[in-house]
Formats: structure tokens, sequence, C-alpha cells
């Protein structure tokens, strides 16, 4: 949490005045289990992030590299610059909660992230001298980020984690398999999807609007005439509400959308197959056209099923947080279970502050931004190591904040 560029080994032992072998022990060669701290995260959840109102987010973050020895690394897509490019990626899960007036008053707390190791990493021969570098365990087999998403939403669901939907992109929300198995669950959720891949069918509303079981959609015969894209489904829309969602730090945040009960297509070898109902939220900024399958929410409003559908980004702030102000990205170990070491250490000082964040929610009107709680956490400890040298209260303070200003670029 200190400020600092680099929080490499090297980087966090120099600023902490400990050797560097003993921060690589800890990190790298310690035997301790970062599965079961993980868990204890999802276990333990303090009672200002527990909310029937959240919503569990899954997404995936890329953390670039140069060399090519370090675990999982290979050339894949990379959200980050929006290319493939050389680097790791890893897929997680957080909680959030949202503001009540503010986008920026969320509240999220992180439930786990999973390294995801190309198929090559694991079956490939020529990587086999790359697993033994990096000491991965025998037992671990190839996993897809969705089959790792929905690992990570099981133990959630374990762990009894509040929540009202399940919310994700379309790299997610374009995943039938993805779809199917929460609606197996009965998770209501909002997923983002690409228009260009939406084939539906309009339906008029339900009388009873409850959520139609697999096999009964399935069993209905389909006029291929009616399956629409979303695309032409919008071109044919008259009508759009401006639906304003939440206050940002430029002004309300609004758009014009509309929302339409309809049965989702899948294309198959047979031909076309039904799959779920729900609403399909449309959202037109322009000439961009946003879609999110919503299902397992019938009953709410409009403005409800926009808010959640724009409650996706906390992930995003997340993986910036973690980056800028924690150094997710800066590990300079190649190791399996060093690179789990260190992002567990991560989502627990993320864990932290943002526990720190939540109280300040008590005695303000607004939640201040993470990197500020981050601050006023080091600017406290500096302040209290000048009160042991004998300075007064007032007097430290004024020297920690001196020091801070001069001193880092916080």
């Amino acid at each position: 949490m200190r400020p600092g560029e680099h929080k490499t080994l090297r980087g966090i032992g120099k600023r902490m005045g400990v050797h560097e072998d003993r921060i690589r022990r800890f990190i790298s060669h310690s035997p301790w289990d970062h599965e079961s701290v993980q868990e204890s995260l999802t276990r333990e959840i303090p009672d200002a992030f527990r909310s029937e109102d959240a919503i569990l987010i899954v997404d995936d973050v890329d953390i670039l590299k140069k060399g090519r020895h370090s675990v999982g690394v290979s050339r894949q897509y990379a959200g980050s610059v929006g290319k493939v490019d050389n680097c790791q990626v890893a897929v997680d899960l957080v909680m959030a909660v949202p503001g009540e007036a503010r986008n920026a008053d969320q509240v999220t707390w992180p439930l786990g992230m999973e390294l995801y190791l190309p198929q090559r990493w694991l079956e490939d021969d020529s990587f086999a001298h790359l697993r033994e570098e990096v000491e991965l365990p025998d037992d671990i087999e190839f996993r897809t980020k969705l089959e790792i998403a929905l690992d990570l939403l099981r133990r959630a669901r374990a762990a009894a984690v509040p929540h009202a939907c399940i919310g994700a992109d379309a790299a997610y929300g374009d995943s039938h398999g993805f779809r199917a198995q929460l609606r197996d669950w009965n998770e209501p959720y909002v997923l983002g999807r690409k228009p260009s891949k939406v084939r539906i069918i309009p339906r008029d509303f339900p009388e009873d609007a409850g959520p139609r079981t697999e096999s009964r959609t399935r069993e209905e015969a389909i006029d291929e005439t009616s399956i629409v894209s979303a695309t032409t489904l919008a071109a044919e829309i008259d009508e759009w509400t401006d639906v304003e969602w939440s206050e940002g730090t430029k002004g309300p945040l609004s758009a014009a959308v509309a929302r339409r009960w309809v049965a989702v297509v899948k294309q198959t070898n047979s031909g076309p197959e039904l799959q779920e109902e729900g609403w399909l939220l449309l959202e037109k900024q322009g000439a961009t056209l946003k879609t999110w399958i919503c299902w397992g929410v019938e009953d709410w409003s409009l403005e409800e099923v926009v808010t959640y559908a724009h409650m996706r980004w906390p992930i995003e702030q997340f993986h910036r947080d973690a980056k800028q102000v924690l150094g997710l990205n800066h590990f300079e170990g190649r190791t399996w279970q060093g690179w789990n070491h260190h992002t567990t250490v991560v989502l627990l000082a993320h864990a932290y502050l943002s526990t720190q964040r939540a109280a300040h929610g008590a005695a303000a009107e607004s939640l201040p931004p993470f990197s500020q709680v981050a601050r006023t956490l080091i600017v406290e400890m500096a302040t209290q190591t000048a009160q042991r040298q004998g300075l007064d209260r007032q007097k430290a303070e004024d020297v920690a904040e001196a020091f801070i200003r001069g001193y880092t670029d916080w």
C-alpha cells in the first residue's frame, strides 16, 4: 500500500527495510495455501458489503509481460491495450453494492482471482520445460475462462454471498453454456451481448411473467422467419426512454434505452434452438447500439435493469486500483505459487482498503476514491512514526504531509 512506482519484491523490501530474500521466501516459497486465503474473503464479508442489492461481476484482467518464462504468459488478447499481446490473463470475481446517489459511492469487495493457463501451456510438449521452470503442479488441468468464472461463482454460492444478480460483459454473456449454467442454478443475470451475435424472437410479455424452463422453451416449434437480430429489432423501435441511473463525476449518467421481451435463439447443426426468455435491454448512443440479456428479473423496473446493466464498471475500477495502487502487475516472479501468492496478497490489501473506505460512509456524505484512502492511511502511518520521535500530533501531521508530497507522486 505504500507509494512507489515499482512494487516488485526488491522495491517492497527497500521501502519496508526488509531484505528482498525474506519477501521472496514469503511470496514465492512459503507453503501457505492461497486458495484457503481467498476462500476466507468469500466467507468473511464485512456487514458494510453484505447486501441483497449487490451484483456479482465476473471478468478477466491482463498483465502485460516482456518475457515468455512467467507462468501462463502467451500471446493472447489483452483488454488493456485492445489487441493480442504478450501477457498473463486472470479471471476474477467481485461483489459490488450500488451507491445510493453517486456512481462513485459503490463499494467493491474482491471474491477471488485465478490465472488462466492457455491449453498449450498444459498439453504441448514444447512447454514441458516451462512447466518445470514455473513449478506447475501436475494435477492442474486446462479450464476455459468461462469454466474458471463458474468455479468462482460456485464458491460464492457455497458461501451464500448475498446478491441480486450476476453481471458480465459479452465475452461471458455470449456463451450459451455459461448462461445455461446460471439458469440451472436459478441465478438472475444481466449479461452483455454483442448486438451482431444476438438472434431473438420477439414475444408478448407473458401474464405469469415467470422464467420458462429449458424444456418448455425448446419444445416449441420455431418459425424461422420470426427470428431477427438485435440490430433489426432496434431499428423498428420508435420510442426510446431516457433513463438516468446514477450521478457521475461530470453530471447525471443517462442514455436512451428500450427493452423487449424475447426468446433467445441458438444456432445449432440441426437448426435454430430456443434458449431462455427474458428482457432484451437495448441502449442507443448515437450510432452505437449496446444490448444485454436479462433473465430472472421479470418484475424489475426498466430503471432497475438499466442500473444493473451499468454496474459492471466496478470490476474495471477494481483492476485499475489493483494495478495502480497495489502493484498487481508489478510481480517479477515466474512461478505458479509465486503468482498466486502475490495476487492473493493484493486481494487482501484491496479488501482492507475497501473496508476502510466503506467506514467513511457513516461520517461523510460521499465515499472517497480508493487511492485517497490508501494515501490517508500512509499519512497516518508517517504521522505516528513522527510522533514516536517526540513531535506533537499537529507537527507530526505537518511533517508527514510534507514528506508524502515531496517524496512521492501522491
